[in-house]
Order: structure tokens, then C-alpha cells, then sequence
């Protein structure tokens, strides 16, 4: 290979396809690795992960609550309305909230029998959330001393 290929092919995408062949269309500038079709693949992938992402964000957990569902629900509202997801997509998804809606109560019950504590649910929505328990007392609050306080001289 001569330094004529090597510096014609710095000028080139650098895109790799499975089969190991290289994508052979120019770089619209020196600072991009990729041409404008690759540039633009790349950036659809990033932005359906970035989308997926979004969407499932309140559904981490091992317990959904019914408000995570909704969450999850209006993002999904919203990147249809976008464009980001396609409406087989949405239908799919929208099929799948029904179902994880439909088996909150059953979930709750379960929860409710097996503690035998009213509260107990309470306990693992707040959990899902990180909110504090409103029953538990705060921590004192201790002043620290300072080199300030003439008392601690």
C-alpha cells in the first residue's frame, strides 16, 4: 500500500461494515470520522437508545406503582408525538402498560396478605421513590464546635 492510498484513505469514512470491508464515501470535514449517511445512522441509534431509555426510566424497580406507569406512559405519549417511535411501537408498549397496570391491585394484595401490614405498601412505593419515612423521627441536629465559639476555647 502506498502513502497515496493511506492519505486517500484518511479522507474516507471511517465506517466498518460486519464483513470487514470499509465504507468508501468521503468525510464531509477533517474533523468527522463518518460520512453524512453514516453520521446520520449513528445519530438515529443514539437518539432511539436516548428515547428507550427515557420511557423506561421510571419503570426501574422491582415493584411498578401505578404513578411510574403513568411516567412512563406520557413519555411515550410524547415521543410518538415527536416522531421518535413508531406508532406499532407505541401499540406494543401501550399493550404492555394494560397488562403491568392490571396487575398492580393483584401485586398490592399479595403484599398486603403476606404482611398482614397496611403500611407495608406504602413502604415500597416510598422506596421506589427514595422518599423519606414521614414516621421517623429526624436525626438531632448537633452543632459542630468551631475554633469561633468562645465557649470551646
Amino acid at each position: 500500500m502506498s502513502s497515496n492510498d493511506s492519505e486517500d484513505r484518511a479522507s474516507l469514512c471511517a465506517f466498518t461494515f460486519a464483513d470487514g470491508r470499509h465504507c468508501r464515501l468521503p468525510r464531509p470535514s477533517p474533523n468527522s470520522q463518518y460520512c453524512h449517511h453514516h453520521q446520520r445512522k449513528l445519530r438515529n441509534l443514539r437518539e432511539h437508545d436516548d428515547t428507550a431509555r427515557n420511557i423506561a426510566l421510571p419503570l426501574i424497580g422491582e415493584v411498578i406503582a401505578p404513578s411510574s406507569l403513568n411516567f412512563a406512559v406520557a413519555r411515550l405519549f410524547a415521543a410518538v408525538a415527536e416522531g421518535r417511535i413508531s406508532s406499532k411501537t407505541a401499540n406494543t408498549l401501550t399493550n404492555l402498560a394494560k397488562v403491568l397496570l392490571k396487575t398492580i391491585p393483584n401485586a398490592q394484595r399479595e403484599l398486603l396478605l403476606t404482611t398482614r401490614n397496611p403500611a407495608c405498601w406504602d413502604d415500597v412505593v416510598r422506596q421506589i421513590y427514595g422518599l423519606p419515612d414521614p414516621d421517623a423521627t429526624p436525626p438531632a441536629l448537633t452543632p459542630n464546635p468551631s475554633s469561633d465559639d468562645p465557649e470551646t476555647t
